[in-house]
C-alpha cells in the first residue's frame, strides 16, 4: 500500500510540475490561445467568458496591475488545488495494470502536457468542481442540504466558458447511483433548479455574443500584457464572430464533412486509441445491466454532439469526458460501487507487468506519447507519430 501511495504521489508531483511549467510559459510567452482565453474580461461591458478575466484583471490591482504575475499565481493555484483533489479521489484506490493504463490515457492528464495549444485551459475549473463535488457525496454528512452549493455554482461556470454546459449530466448521475431509489425524489427539486438555472444563464450568455468593438476594448484593457495578436487571432478575437462562424468568418455549421477519409480515419484512429483504457476496464467491471450503463454513457456523450457540431476542439471535448468518466469511476469504486473481475489471462498479464515496474514504465510513456493529434478536428488535421513529428520538426 505504501508503495501504491508512492506511485500516486510521483505521478502527481510529476503532473504538477509540468502543468506549472507550462502555465508558467505561457505567462512569459503572452501565448495567444493558452493564456489569452482566460483574461476575457468585462471592461468592455458583460460579454460571454468574460468572468475569468474580470477577476484576474481585479485581483492584478494586488500586484500593482502585472496581469501575467497575476494570471500564473491563480492558474498555478488552481492546478495545484486540482491535483490535491485527484490525489484525495485516487489515494485509496487499489491500483493494477488497468487502472494505471487509466490514468496514462492521451486524453487525460497528458493530454495537458503534451499536445501543443492545450495546457491548462478553462475546463480544469470543471474538473476542479467535479471532484470537490465527487469528494463531497462520499462524505458522512452529505445531504440533499449540502447539494445545493454545487447546483448554483454549475451555472456560474458556464459564464467563464459556456461549452461546459454540455456537460451537465455527469452531475445527475453520481446522485442516481450512490442513493437508493426510495431517495431520489428527494433529490428532484435541485435537478430542476440545476437545468433550470443553467439553460436561462446559456440563454443570457447568448445574447452577449461580443462584437468587433469588444475585441478592442479588451485588448486594450490589457495594456502591456495584451496576448499575441489579440487584434487578429485566438479567444477574444473570436468574439467579434457569430458563434456558428470561425475566425475567418466562415460557417462552422457540419465543417466536419469536408474534411478528408485520411482525417477522419486518423483521428477516429486516435479517439479510439485514447479510449482503451476506459474500455478495457469497464471490461472487467463486474456490474448488472452491463449493456444498459453502456446505453446510458453514450446518452451523455450525444448530450455534448452540439459542441462538436459547432466547434472544432473536438479533442478537447473528448478530453472533457475521459476526465469525468475516470473521476466518476473511481469515485463508485471508492464506495463499493463497482468491483472488478479479471479473466486467469488478464491476471497473468496485470502480475506480469505489476512485476516488472521498468518495463511498465516503458510501455506506459510509450503508450501516452505514441500518437499525436492537434486538439482540434478540420479538413487538414492528421494523425502523426509524436516521434516522428519531434524529429521532423527538429530538423
Amino acid at each position: 500500500m505504501v508503495k501504491k501511495n508512492y506511485f500516486l504521489l510521483f505521478f502527481i508531483v510529476f503532473l504538477s510540475t509540468f502543468s506549472l511549467l507550462k502555465v508558467f510559459n505561457n505567462a512569459v510567452n503572452l501565448d495567444t490561445y493558452e493564456y489569452g482565453e482566460w483574461l476575457i474580461n468585462y471592461q468592455s461591458g458583460f460579454i460571454r467568458r468574460g468572468l475569468s478575466g474580470e477577476i484576474i484583471f481585479q485581483l492584478s490591482k494586488i500586484f500593482n496591475g502585472n496581469l501575467q504575475l497575476t494570471y500564473f499565481v491563480i492558474l498555478s493555484s488552481i492546478c495545484l488545488m486540482f491535483y490535491r483533489l485527484n490525489y484525495i479521489l485516487l489515494k485509496n484506490i487499489k491500483f493494477n495494470f488497468f487502472t494505471i493504463l487509466v490514468l496514462f490515457s492521451p486524453l487525460l492528464y497528458f493530454f495537458f502536457i503534451i499536445i501543443n495549444g492545450v495546457g491548462v485551459r478553462k475546463e480544469i475549473l470543471l474538473f476542479l468542481f467535479y471532484l470537490w463535488y465527487l469528494i463531497s457525496i462520499s462524505s458522512k454528512g452529505f445531504d440533499e442540504n449540502s447539494l445545493w452549493k454545487f447546483i448554483f455554482i454549475f451555472p456560474i461556470l458556464l459564464f467563464v466558458h459556456e461549452g461546459l454546459f454540455f456537460y451537465l449530466p455527469y452531475i445527475l448521475i453520481p446522485i442516481l447511483l450512490v442513493k437508493k431509489k426510495g431517495e431520489h425524489k428527494n433529490f428532484i427539486p435541485h435537478f430542476l433548479v440545476l437545468i433550470f438555472v443553467s439553460t436561462i444563464s446559456m440563454v443570457i450568455l447568448f445574447f452577449f455574443k461580443g462584437s468587433e468593438k469588444s475585441v478592442y476594448e479588451i485588448c486594450q484593457s490589457l495594456i502591456n500584457y495584451t496576448p499575441i495578436g489579440c487584434l487578429e487571432r485566438g479567444p477574444i478575437f473570436a468574439l467579434k464572430h457569430n458563434l456558428l462562424k470561425d475566425q475567418a468568418n466562415n460557417s462552422m455549421s457540419f465543417f466536419y464533412l469536408n474534411a478528408s477519409y485520411a482525417s477522419w480515419i486518423g483521428y477516429l484512429t486516435y479517439i479510439v486509441y485514447s479510449f482503451i483504457p476506459l474500455m478495457l476496464l469497464f471490461k472487467f467491471v463486474r456490474i448488472k445491466n452491463k449493456i444498459f450503463y453502456i446505453s446510458i454513457y453514450f446518452l451523455i456523450i450525444s448530450f455534448s454532439f452540439p459542441l462538436f457540431h459547432v466547434a472544432e476542439d473536438w479533442s478537447r471535448w473528448f478530453s472533457i469526458h475521459i476526465h469525468l468518466s475516470v473521476f466518476l469511476i473511481f469515485f463508485l469504486q471508492n464506495n463499493k460501487m463497482i468491483k472488478y473481475e479479471i479473466s486467469k489471462k488478464a491476471k497473468k498479464f496485470n502480475n506480469f507487468f505489476m512485476n516488472k515496474k521498468i518495463l511498465l514504465f516503458l510501455l506506459l510513456l510509450t503508450y501516452c506519447t505514441f500518437l499525436h493529434h492537434e486538439e482540434y478536428f478540420s479538413r487538414d488535421t492528421k494523425l502523426e507519430f509524436t516521434y516522428y513529428k519531434i524529429f521532423k520538426d527538429l530538423n
